[in-house]
């Protein structure tokens, strides 16, 4: 057995840990107290993050939903994967965390969104147990040789920022609100297993939970509650609002371009709207982490669980003039990684040296004791390890990402080695950042003499690891097919693949005679 096991307090038994991976969707790292952020109100999170392991420097391998979860949960690239865009499924035969964990001996569920595109939608999940937000069609295929003033009907919009506000209701808060109620009725479920378990003289089966939440992902309509949380002034303005010049920063504009903010610019009490609105559904994810862990807790979990903590990517939030993801800068491209679990398994501490989701894969693996499998990435908690015995340094790892969706016509490269970022592009002028001397990103270097030799360096180094022209010709031929794909779809019989839950089997249907007899989780109080 692996090394990452505990012993069971019920059985005496060495046996993995369980596992709650709770993500949010498009939460910058910047905006939790965890990370330096003072105005945020993320007590929650902050406590998993003094008490566990915080990575300072993660990112997402691509600042866009659905290929950033599939290059999470197969620890490929997306350039890898052949998964591109919003609208690109990725193979059912190829290998998940879910699949991994399960073949060790895991029960995997997933409770909440994932962005499966395609037919597939458990992609190794044993269980799943709501729907997803967005359709699970083709629906959102870019096309690179459409012009920039023609947008298609799912771009994202400006409006998201003007109309950003409280609201009583919406379909992300009854979403999430169901994601957090299936979520803790999930954690009783193990625990009846377990009792069922040990009534039947088998030991109990580790679980790995998957919770994942649309919040705080735009628009920006958190509840009453969360919103009077903050007061007026109290959340900070962008540090830098200023768009950078369509010459430095072609990207930027692009994206701009595509949502509306060429035609109609937020003014700043359009902008604190909207961020306070988003401060707050961070807030509102806060509480739910709040719940899920008090409930590990009650049920007797916690101290054989691991906890983790991230996102599938950032928010601009009106820096440089930008909102939203598919950006390579810091907002966009930095996620949180919080792992909070046994000390003996979780090294607690902070640690600088660049991570990324590809990492997670290996993670889990270590976690539960699976067989190691070359990956792109490496169990974080070795990562964490190695950096604490001064084995290596910021300077040692690369993480890579790629931007190849809507908003761009040739594929962005991204590579970040110790302090500084190199963003390649073809056609754009090259960006190197020195994130040390400016975190913001304000400056390029890239034709600094004095970063010559830095940027000659990370430049070769993605061009040793890309054949550009290849990629591009890749991309755009699967752009081409997957819009056939869906065009054909649509014609005669339409079958859609949303996924669509099992009947409930919980009550007076199914094995009744087991669920009264092994439904009852009774309190240690009782007699």
């Amino acid at each position: 057995m692996s090394d990452a096991q505990d012993t069971s307090h019920n059985s005496g038994t060495v046996s993995p840990p369980n596992i709650v991976v709770v993500q949010a969707d498009q939460m910058a790292a910047q905006a939790l107290g965890a990370y330096g952020d003072e105005a945020a109100k993320t007590p929650n999170m902050d406590a998993l993050a003094a008490e566990g392991a915080v990575f300072d420097r993660a990112y997402c391998n691509t600042p866009l939903c659905s290929p950033s979860r599939a290059s999470m949960m197969t620890g490929q690239l997306p350039s890898q994967l052949g998964c591109y865009d919003n609208g690109d499924d990725f193979p059912s035969s190829v290998p998940t965390f879910a699949h991994h964990l399960r073949n060790a001996g895991y029960h995997t569920a997933l409770v909440g969104r994932m962005h499966f595109i395609g037919a597939d939608q458990h992609h190794g999940f044993e269980e799943r147990l709501t729907t997803d937000v967005y359709p699970a069609d083709l629906d959102m295929v870019p096309d690179w040789d459409l012009p920039f003033d023609q947008k298609l009907q799912w771009y994202h919009e400006a409006s998201a920022v003007f109309d950003a506000g409280v609201s009583k209701a919406t379909v992300q808060q009854d979403f999430d609100d169901e994601v957090g109620f299936r979520t803790i009725r999930h954690l009783n479920d193990r625990v009846r297993a377990n009792q069922w378990a040990e009534a039947h003289g088998e030991e109990h089966r580790p679980f790995l939970m998957v919770t994942s939440f649309i919040h705080p992902h735009d628009p920006y309509e958190p509840p009453r509650e969360h919103w009077d949380r903050f007061g007026e002034g109290e959340i900070p303005d962008p540090k830098h609002p200023q768009v950078p010049s369509v010459e430095e920063d072609p990207h930027s504009h692009r994206l701009r371009a595509m949502a509306g903010f060429d035609v109609r610019d937020p003014e700043i009490e359009d902008v604190r709207n909207a961020r306070r609105a988003y401060y707050a559904a961070v807030s509102y994810i806060d509480d739910h982490v709040g719940r899920i862990r008090a409930h590990l807790e009650e049920l007797g979990l916690a101290e054989n669980t691991v906890i983790i903590v991230t996102a599938d990517h950032g928010d601009m939030l009106g820096e440089k003039g930008l909102w939203y993801k598919m950006s390579p800068y810091e907002r966009s491209s930095r996620v949180p990684m919080i792992v909070n679990g046994p000390e003996h398994l979780v090294p607690q501490g902070r640690y600088q040296t660049p991570v990324s989701l590809l990492d997670l894969m290996p993670t889990l693996m270590d976690l539960g004791g699976a067989p190691s499998l070359e990956t792109e990435g490496s169990s974080m908690l070795e990562t964490a390890r190695r950096e604490a015995a001064g084995d290596i340094s910021p300077e040692d790892r690369d993480v890579i990402v790629e931007y190849l969706a809507e908003g761009t016509v040739k594929p962005q490269l991204t590579i970040v080695r110790g302090q500084h970022k190199m963003v390649i592009c073809p056609g754009d002028p090259d960006q190197l950042f020195d994130l040390e001397a400016d975190p913001d990103e304000f400056t390029n270097v890239a034709r600094s003499p004095e970063y010559a030799e830095v940027a000659s360096t990370l430049r070769a180094e993605l061009e040793r690891r890309y054949d550009l022209d290849a990629l591009d010709a890749q991309v755009r031929t699967s752009q081409s097919q997957r819009r056939l794909v869906a065009e054909a779809l649509t014609k005669g019989t339409m079958r859609h693949w949303d996924f669509v839950p099992d009947a409930e089997t919980r009550y007076v249907r199914g094995d009744f005679w087991s669920a009264l007899k092994y439904g009852t989780i009774p309190d240690a109080s009782r007699r």
